[in-house]
């Protein structure tokens, strides 16, 4: 017979529906049981080395049946006798069974050794204030017990031995000894030849890269600590682990604490162990290393150095550091001893560019040295005479080093490059120039001290109008028009804006995402195709490109509130997304879709003629008069009224309308920051914003810049003027007055019924 495969997995859909039928409570798990039982191999072990190999998609299945344990405690029907017993292991875990009655259901060699890793485990988290399911070390780690409260084990622990006897594979009885050695706090010293063949990869130039090493079996738990702190890199002073996952860390950096770094110390009272868990130390902690440990790291980058390979040493993890340390000003407090003279020596005798350059940034270079840095970049920014092309252009005015260090000889002579390589070119690579060179010119005028910022900024004001008058409707013509269609009928339109006319709401209902089930869908869908939200994207505005740089979460504090929810959203529903994006691609993700809907629903609203008069009957201020020909003034009338009804909002729930301080002394707050203090408020209350897509709606398309900010990109004359976009912003500034003017009426209606119980009552 041919041999069977087995999946050992879940299927994504099949974790979807897990996840989704414990939050619903669901008490039909027999599916799950017959989904494991025909796809994961369940036979029994021979040997405690196939234990190890099969163990992990077990153990997963494990704590899937403790997540349904939580919310149901059926007896289910079983085929096979192996999940059967880790069922009844997992009722043994959340206490739903006896251990004593658990062992007499367990019989196979595989459920023996779970068994007594729960067991092992549940006393680990007892005394230790963990919540490990299976936490191996104290069967795999000697000394495992200096790591632990053993009080709990102590009660236990001849019954533990007891037990030993009962799993009778060959290959167990080291194990066997590991828990018998830890139950007994018996204490080894370093392991022989430890440093002989870990040393060279503890003390390297770049020790701290990722490594993952094959591990003698019988390490300390120690040894296996320091050996753990391999895995990690270093990026910008940052420690980063080989995995991360929200709260799951491999290795997890966050559990080595000051005191656990110390003890470690005292454990090994070894130099090369000292050179790693001290530079740990340095980087979590900014505990400056002692000498020794400096003066390894400066032997370990001159030995680099002699290597002669730039990128070798510019991606070591002693180059990171050495770096740190000059940064926190450490190299400037030591000692010179002969070794850090002799580092600098070296040092300074350095003379690659390309290295240097980097260099000089942060380490204490020689004045010859940074005169070469300076000659170097000199020939970079003179490159500019020999680019004949787009992309090359792009390049050079992408290195801050020529910005920041270019003449006005050479700097004029990029503006004239610039000018000739654009004419009569009208390809997209063009639009990525303006922006490029834009960069360049305010890099140019924050960091140069050579060249006229009174040139630079005038230039900047040229590039812009240049791109406004004479590239941006040529750029336009060369774009590829997608368009959709879709069908609706008449009678549905017509009944879709008289809804609107009676219940604006309906429109912030229509295009806000406020319920959680949409928010969802948003972020599933996003990260099913995560490589579109990924890559950068270049938006081609009348005013000037601008390239798609994400939120932007200063100064917004609806859109943090929104990112908070993002977060919560992921820690518990993130078993639905196949990929694991930044919380900031999520939120930029949902402004997206706040946008397209918006643009849809107001291509659907016709009676913007009925709505600007009613508005005019229930604010109560004179309009200009209608016309179909929208001017920029029907637009901007509204501005100041919306401020008003929103200030009426917010004096309804206790919000002062002006500034709270006496140096701004009855100076109104900007609307915006009343309507934020709403949400908030809303969010705080509620746990989320169904009840308040309205206050979303005019929030983010009148006054978020993340968002269509149409009242600010209107008044500084940067859309929203002219045109098709005119005729849209009117719509919807129209449709936010409303949807205000609204939310009083109903406020003050339901307070002008509930009076009137009162009155009635008192009469009574």
């Amino acid at each position: 017979m041919p041999e069977i495969k087995y999946k050992n997995y879940l299927d994504h859909e099949i974790h979807v529906k897990f996840v989704d039928g414990i939050l619903k409570h669901s008490q039909n798990w027999q599916w799950f049981i017959e989904y494991i039982e025909d796809n994961y191999n369940l036979l029994d072990i021979s040997s405690y080395i196939e234990y190890q190999n099969r163990s992990n998609s077990l153990i997963r299945i494990l704590s899937n049946f403790i997540n349904i344990l939580e919310i149901c405690d059926f007896n289910f029907q079983f085929r096979t006798v192996l999940l059967q017993e880790i069922y009844e292991i997992s009722k043994y875990y959340v206490g739903a069974t006896e251990r004593e009655n658990c062992a007499k259901k367990v019989s196979s060699e595989f459920s023996k050794i779970l068994f007594l890793s729960v067991w092992l485990t549940k006393l680990q988290n007892s005394g230790n204030n963990s919540n490990y399911i299976i936490d191996n070390r104290f069967m795999n780690q000697r000394n495992f017990h200096q790591a632990l409260n053993m009080r709990e084990f102590d009660y236990d622990k001849d019954e533990i031995i007891l037990y030993l006897e009962k799993i009778k594979l060959t290959d167990f009885e080291r194990i066997k000894q590991h828990i018998e050695d830890n139950l007994n706090r018996v204490v080894y010293g370093l392991s022989e030849n430890f440093f002989d063949m870990y040393g060279a990869r503890l003390l390297s130039g770049n020790c701290f890269n990722f490594q993952s090493l094959d591990r003698e079996a019988s390490l300390t738990w120690q040894e296996n600590t320091l050996l753990d702190m391999l895995q990690i890199s270093i990026r910008n002073g940052e420690i980063i682990p080989i995995y991360s996952n929200g709260d799951s860390l491999v290795p997890n950096y966050k559990c080595w604490t000051s005191d656990l770094l110390k003890q470690l110390k005292k454990h090994f009272n070894n130099q090369i162990s000292d050179f790693v868990i001290e530079s740990v130390d340095f980087l979590l902690n900014r505990k400056d290393p002692n000498i020794k440990t400096i003066e390894s790291h400066c032997n370990l980058f001159l030995e680099l150095i002699r290597k002669g390979e730039d990128y070798e040493i510019l991606t070591s993890s002693t180059y990171e550091i050495l770096t740190k340390l000059f940064d926190e000003g450490v190299m400037n407090r030591i000692e010179k001893t002969e070794v850090i003279k002799e580092f600098y020596k070296n040092l300074h005798s350095i003379t690659s560019v390309n290295l240097l350059v980097r260099l000089s940034s942060s380490f204490s270079l020689r004045k010859d040295q940074m005169q070469s840095v300076k000659d170097y970049i000199e020939n970079k920014y003179r490159a500019i005479s020999y680019i004949n092309d787009i992309p090359t252009l792009t390049q050079y005015l992408e290195n801050t080093d020529i910005a920041r260090h270019i003449n006005q000889f050479y700097y004029d002579e990029t503006k004239d490059r610039f000018l000739k390589l654009i004419k009569d070119v009208n390809d997209i690579s063009v639009a990525n120039l303006f922006y490029q060179a834009m960069l360049f010119l305010i890099s140019v005028n924050q960091t140069n001290q050579i060249v006229d910022k009174r040139i630079v900024k005038q230039d900047m004001i040229n590039i812009q109008e240049y791109w406004q008058k004479n590239k941006y409707q040529e750029q336009v013509k060369n774009l590829q028009e997608f368009t959709y269609g879709t069908q609706i009928s008449t009678e549905e339109v017509e009944k879709y804006n008289k809804s609107i006319m009676e219940n604006p709401i309906i429109v912030a209902n229509s295009t806000i995402l406020a319920k959680v089930d949409d928010l969802i869908s948003v972020l599933e869908e996003t990260s099913k195709h995560a490589v579109i939200h990924m890559v950068s994207r270049i938006t081609l505005n009348n005013i000037f490109p601008i390239k798609d740089t994400g939120i932007n979460f200063d100064r917004h504090e609806t859109d943090n509130i929104l990112k908070k929810q993002v977060e919560k959203i992921i820690e518990r529903y993130g078993y639905k997304f196949i990929n694991v994006l930044d919380v900031g691609i999520y939120v930029a993700a949902i402004h997206e879709r706040y946008k397209n809907n918006v643009y849809s629903v107001i291509a659907l609203f016709k009676k913007e003629k009925e709505l600007y008069a009613l508005l005019e009957e229930i604010i109560g201020v004179k309009l200009i008069p209608f016309n179909e020909q929208i001017s920029l003034g029907h637009l901007t009338q509204l501005f100041p009224l919306l401020e008003i009804e929103i200030r009426q909002l917010g004096k309804l729930f206790g919000i002062v309308p002006f500034k709270e301080n006496v140096d701004e002394f009855m100076k109104f707050k900007d609307p915006s920051s009343i309507l934020r203090e709403l949400i908030e408020d809303v969010y705080e209350e509620l746990d989320g914003f169904e009840s308040a897509p309205d206050l979303l709606f005019v929030y983010h398309f009148m006054y978020n810049s993340n968002s269509l900010n149409i009242r600010n990109e209107c008044i500084h004359g940067r859309d929203y003027f002219e045109g098709y976009m005119l005729k849209f912003a009117f719509k919807v500034t129209m449709l936010a007055l409303y949807m205000i003017r609204y939310r009083i009426n109903l406020i003050l209606d339901n307070s002008s019924s509930y009076n009137e119980g009162l009155v009635q009552k008192k009469k009574l």
